[in-house]
Order: structure tokens, then sequence, then C-alpha cells
């Protein structure tokens, strides 16, 4: 008697379902990356200008600031319905922290260069910084001098704000912890205010 072939060995259930949700994982993160690509002062819209011999003096100025990240400038939102970011504002992410963490350092309005938008970004304080923007969108003659009247202000204005930012949160922690000593006090005194 000759014995019954053994049928091909499916897969498993669980197998094609780890398949399928990694292939559909990886569709959702390229097209994540498309759309951040595509909108405005995204990584595919945007070109690195910070190698140019001309503003190696703005590299060197900023090169001992304590931020990885520099936005400066208005542009279109990703809908391109409204415009995000400011001329009389600068955000500035310290280094080592989240990209949702960042300072606003006001710049003056004789600091202010118009039709100028760029993004700042390195990996470290010892890295020299990318500077990348839409040159469709800004001129490198207003990009430069907006650098140079910029640079010198950030220097002297982002310690101070910083330093603002993190007494704000100390007082805003000092505030909440009273508060709920306050509280717990109350609850004590309200539990122990009954006779025995």
């Amino acid at each position: 008697m000759e014995p019954l072939p053994t049928p091909p060995s499916q897969m498993s259930v669980v197998k094609k379902n780890i398949i399928g949700f990694s292939v559909v994982t990886l569709g959702i993160a390229l097209t994540g990356a498309v759309t951040l690509g595509i909108q405005p002062m995204g990584w595919m819209r945007t070109t690195n200008v910070g190698q140019l011999p001309e503003l190696a003096a703005v590299q060197a100025q900023l090169s001992s600031l304590d931020a990885c990240d520099i936005e400066y400038g208005s542009r279109k939102s990703a809908n391109g319905t409204r415009w995000t970011g400011s001329q009389s504002t600068a955000r500035v992410t310290p280094c080592g922290t989240s990209s949702s963490f960042w300072i606003s350092v006001p710049v003056p309005p004789e600091r202010q260069v118009d039709n100028v938008a760029f993004d700042m970004k390195r990996g470290s304080v010892k890295a020299p910084w990318k500077i990348l923007v839409e040159k469709k969108q800004t001129a490198f003659p207003a990009l430069k001098q907006s650098l140079e009247l910029l640079a010198p202000h950030l220097l002297t204005q982002y310690p101070i704000e910083r330093q603002r930012d993190a007494d704000r949160k100390a007082q805003w922690a000092r505030e909440r912890q009273a508060r709920k000593d306050a509280e717990r006090a109350l609850k004590e005194d309200a539990q122990n205010s009954y006779p025995e």
C-alpha cells in the first residue's frame, strides 16, 4: 500500500496576518513620507544651501547655539489655504528635545526680511547646519540678508527666551503642586472634621 502524499504546507493565518499588516504599515509610511515631502518646506521641495561659502560666516556664528532646529518665515500650510510661521518670530528647538518643544524668539521689525522662509536643521551642536529653502520662493540675497540679521539676534535672545520658558514651567509646576497640597489638606480637614 502506497502512503498518501502529504498536502503542501499552507501558510498559517497568523503569518498571513503579519505579512498583511506589514504591507499595509509600509504603504501608510510611504504615503506619509511622500505627503510630508510635497508640502511647503517638505523634504522633496527644499534644497540645502548651508554649504555655500557665502553662508560660512552665519554657520560659524550659529555653531555655538544650543539648538538643532530653527524655523523662520511665513509659508503656506500643507493644504495651501492658510499661512504658517511668521516673520516676527523664530521657532527654535533645543538639541535633545522633542520636535514638538520649541522656544519662540521674537524678531524685531528692523531684523525682519520679507519673502523669506527657511528651516535650519542639524543632528547635534557639533554638526553643521542644513539651511533648507524652497528656491522658487526665497531669493538668495534675501535669505543671506535675513540670516545675517537673525544670527546675532538669536545668539543673544534665544538663551533669554529659553530661561524665561524654564522659569514659566517651574512656576507652573510650583502652582500645580500648591493646588494639589491645598486639595489634599482640604480633603484631610473635611475627613477629620467629623466627631468620632
